[in-house]
């Protein structure tokens, strides 16, 4: 008789009995004796989050292993008593390490904790790897590494270790994203063990599927427990178990896990690592605090997209499938593995593109249809009067128009002149572009940054805030030429004080002369914020006053601004009203006239301008 199965089978039997009985249970008492953890954990609409429903996930975990270990052991005929006794060592490291996560875990789902204390507390469980004698010691080949040594691995493992399990602590929330993450991961795994002789992590895992399976279900199909999240109680116990089976496949010979059995559980879990990435660095790009809710995860993109919530769930588990799959195949065709790393992130990075554009394609026909059922079809091709502007504008929470263009003025409606077509070759151009761009200019991006810094020691990279498309604020990103007070007076226009203003720093001449100081804004025109070419953005101070002249500033809305423009190339940088004003007449006729091949002729001009020396 087979004792993994026996033993598996009975971890997941007991782990899913008790589950059943406890978690709605849970559920019942933490939202009707309003255990939340009262201040800060708010969920993203104003509505508390219980997270008290994690309190049972440990201990069924750790009942169902022990029952699991010691039923075979006294069991006559079952002649299992030595497979279990050869995993109580391990079991008891996790134990530890797990119990530790989760007692830090419950007291700030109850009474809060600080981050320094989570921090230690995480470090902690993740040294267990390490210390009981679990140190990744080969990386099979991947970025040219093979063996490890233990002075290399030790620390590794426990970054790993550490990064897994606060991946797995910022998925959890109202949704159900970390159980189903935790879910499709620990499924994908078992394959690879199976053929292994190793029954602890097969163990672990059918213990873990038990509790988190019915928790997914409760949370999926019953809305009654919409605000019950796992909590850091149980997420941190999710992410703690997740770290170690995965470290056991990293760490283990491919002859006992099958070739490339490394690179496959790192493909596995190649959705939840990068996307944490993504969202954390979207929050710091906008001045967030990092642990706040939003709806930036990858779950939210795809709600966003017109899909069903059972629809996301069930992407949400063959997301994670497609990658298992397409690496299975690399791996069989003998692709190197660094290669096959690469691969994955270039996936990552076009399955969001494509998750991006069907959430503009969906935002887009909704609004659409609003638009023709109230104004007809020539409100969405904008051969429309002003007020359809006035609600597109509204729409998009802009900041709206002045009243001379609310009260119907007169005034002709100025349409984007390029076709739909030509916006998306200019949209997809423009992100090859800006990445190529990155990746060719970014020695330069480190002699600037090094340059400013040894400079005046202040920071390299300004920000300011502009606004963009559908009068949407968003920062702006620079290298800074310009003292760190030289806006101490309040707003002034960047070329107010000319060429030899001094308010700019000996390199800050530099960079604005040869117009390095915009390098930065390549990575707005990656994200979408800006375009290569458009109209000069501008602070809504300015945007205030131009329009008290000329309201028609707001027909630019329709478009991305860009980094350079028609108006700059003949206008020049602007620091009178008189030459905003001038611009502006050129930015309309961009605005009417523009096309694919215009922009193509500003950039040529831009570049020959800025090789031949010409100030603008």
């Amino acid at each position: 008789m087979n004792p993994t199965l026996i033993i598996t089978s009975l971890s997941f039997a007991i782990s899913l009995a008790l589950s059943i009985y406890i978690l709605p249970r849970m559920m019942v008492v933490s939202v009707k004796n309003q255990w939340d953890r009262k201040g800060d954990d708010l969920s993203r609409d104003g509505v508390r989050v219980y997270q008290i429903a994690g309190l049972s996930v440990l201990p069924i975990i750790l009942l169902s292993l022990c029952a699991s270990l010691l039923i075979p052991m006294v069991l006559p005929g079952l002649n299992l008593s030595k497979s279990c006794m050869s995993m109580v060592p391990r079991v008891f490291s996790l134990i530890t390490g797990s119990l530790i996560l989760y007692l830090v875990g419950l007291k700030y789902d109850i009474h809060g904790a600080s981050t320094g204390i989570r921090t230690v507390a995480i470090f902690l469980g993740s040294s267990v790897f390490a210390v009981s004698g679990m140190p990744i010691n080969n990386l099979h080949g991947l970025f040219g590494i093979e063996s490890i040594p233990v002075w290399v691995g030790a620390p590794l493992t426990v970054i790993v270790a550490f990064y897994i399990i606060s991946v797995f602590r910022l998925f959890d929330g109202f949704d159900n994203l970390v159980s189903t993450m935790g879910i499709v991961t620990l499924l994908l795994f078992v394959p690879m063990l199976l053929n292994s002789k190793r029954i602890t992590p097969l163990l672990i895992i059918a213990a873990v599927l038990g509790v988190v399976m019915p928790y997914w279900v409760i949370k999926t199909f019953w809305k009654r427990w919409e605000r019950c999240s796992m909590g850091n109680s149980g997420s941190y116990i999710l992410g703690f178990f997740i770290a170690y089976v995965f470290i056991v496949l990293c760490r283990g010979s491919e002859r006992e896990y099958g070739i490339g059995a490394m690179v496959e559980a790192m493909a596995i879990m190649t959705l939840p690592l990068l996307d944490i990435i993504r969202v954390l660095g979207s929050r710091l790009r906008d001045g967030r605090e990092v642990f706040t809710q939003d709806r930036n995860q990858i779950d939210d993109k795809l709600y966003r997209t017109g899909i069903h919530r059972y629809g996301v769930c069930v992407a949400l588990f063959l997301i994670p499938v497609a990658f298992a799959l397409i690496t299975y195949m690399l791996v069989a065709a003998h692709t190197d593995y660094t290669l096959i790393f690469i691969i994955n992130i270039v996936l990552w990075i076009v399955m969001h593109w494509t998750v991006n554009w069907r959430i503009y394609a969906y935002e887009n026909r909704t609004h659409r249809k609003a638009w023709n059922k109230e104004y007809g079809e020539e409100a969405w091709n904008a051969q429309v009067p002003r007020e359809v502007l006035e609600k597109k504008i509204r729409t998009f929470g802009t900041m709206g128009l002045p009243s001379n263009m609310i009260e119907k003025d007169t005034m002709a409606f100025i349409p984007d002149g390029m076709t739909a077509l030509e916006r998306g070759m200019k949209r997809s151009i423009d992100m090859l572009i800006s990445i190529v761009c990155i990746i060719v200019f970014s020695p330069l991006f480190l002699l600037s940054y090094i340059l400013i810094k040894l400079d005046d020691g202040g920071p390299a990279i300004y920000k300011q805030e502009r606004i963009g498309r559908f009068g949407r604020p968003f920062f702006i990103y620079k290298y800074r030429s310009m003292r760190i007070d030289a806006e101490k007076m309040g707003p002034q226009l960047s070329h107010a004080g000319g060429d030899d203003d001094p308010r700019l720093t000996k390199i800050g001449k530099f960079l604005r002369r040869h117009h390095l100081d915009e390098l930065p804004q390549l990575w707005n025109v990656l994200v979408g914020d800006m375009a290569f070419v458009g109209y000069r953005p501008e602070r809504k101070h300015f945007i205030d006053q131009i329009m008290g002249h000329d309201p028609r500033y707001a027909f630019l809305y329709q478009i991305r601004p860009g980094v350079t423009s028609y108006a700059t190339l003949y206008n020049g940088y602007t620091d009178t009203m008189e030459k905003m004003l001038r611009r502006l007449e050129l930015d309309l006729y961009y605005l009417r006239h523009r096309s694919f091949w215009f922009d193509i002729k500003v950039l040529v001009l831009t570049f020959g301008s800025i090789i031949f020396g010409k100030k603008f």
